[in-house]
């Protein structure tokens, strides 16, 4: 009796795991499948990055928006955007309550663990902005300095990782908007983000004359899935590709970053 027990025990493990990939591969297909025959596609943004996504009079808009609207599109879905705290994304995402994100969200190992990226629709970097007066254009530069950061961003893990033992002090803000406001008023010497937010935003201040350095990491940009939903991330890489081939990518970059100054 004991042996046949144990028999069926491994029997049981056994078809389990090989029941395993089949029912990874179904919840894969899920979502993609879903939003089909909803006809809409529900999708995470921070709403507070300009000019990747911000509100104006009440409407959501920025090159995301752009983004996020061809790629409804060309799919045949309607987009239903979800604007979420930046810090709460991953998961949203996660816990599936939206069912991808498109938020300028940099590509860093540690998200990587969490969630998928696409294949990048934007080349960036780590840089800072910086007061009048100083010359803030390598990392080392940063010793003795008042940082702003915007919480949960690649520029935050930037300076926790390589500098925090060298800053005087890192001031965080929930959305990027208000750590440019304390760079203008002198709360903090430099905020540290990705470059061409920063290049766009502080060509639209007219109080202050504030520098942008050098890139001092380079950075990719992708959309966001889940890990297991592969069929719906193969189907956005085949429209990424398709917008970079034909111009449209290049188009929104000129829309959103040509005036960046």
């Amino acid at each position: 009796m004991k042996d046949t027990r144990m028999s069926l025990t491994r029997r049981a493990t056994l078809a389990a795991a090989l029941a395993a990939p089949s029912l990874a591969l179904a919840q894969a297909e899920d979502t993609l499948a879903k939003a089909r025959a909803a006809g809409v596609l529900q999708v995470g943004n921070g709403g507070a990055f300009p000019p990747f996504e911000f509100m104006q009079a009440g409407t959501l808009t920025g090159y995301d928006v752009d983004l996020g609207e061809e790629l409804g599109r060309r799919m045949g879905l309607r987009i239903q955007w979800q604007v979420i705290a930046f810090a709460g994304l991953l998961a949203a995402l996660t816990s599936g309550r939206v069912d991808t994100l498109i938020t300028a969200m940099t590509w860093t190992a540690e998200r990587a663990e969490r969630v998928a990226f696409s294949t990048p629709y934007y080349k960036t970097g780590i840089a800072a902005g910086y007061r009048p007066g100083l010359a803030i254009d390598r990392p080392e530069d940063l010793a003795g300095r008042i940082v702003g950061v915007q919480v949960g961003t690649s520029g935050e893990r930037y300076v926790r990782d390589n500098h925090a033992g060298a800053v005087k002090e890192i001031r965080v803000y929930n959305e990027f908007p208000l750590a440019l406001q304390d760079l203008v008023v002198g709360r903090v010497e430099c905020v540290v983000n990705t470059q061409p937010v920063l290049r766009w935003n502080i060509a639209r201040n007219s109080r202050v004359r504030l520098g942008v350095s050098p890139v001092w990491d380079a950075r990719d940009v992708g959309i966001n899935t889940r890990k297991e939903d592969t069929a719906l991330m193969a189907e956005i890489n085949r429209h990424l590709a398709a917008m970079q081939a034909d111009g449209f990518l290049a188009s929104l970059d000129t829309k959103w970053f040509g005036q960046a100054g």
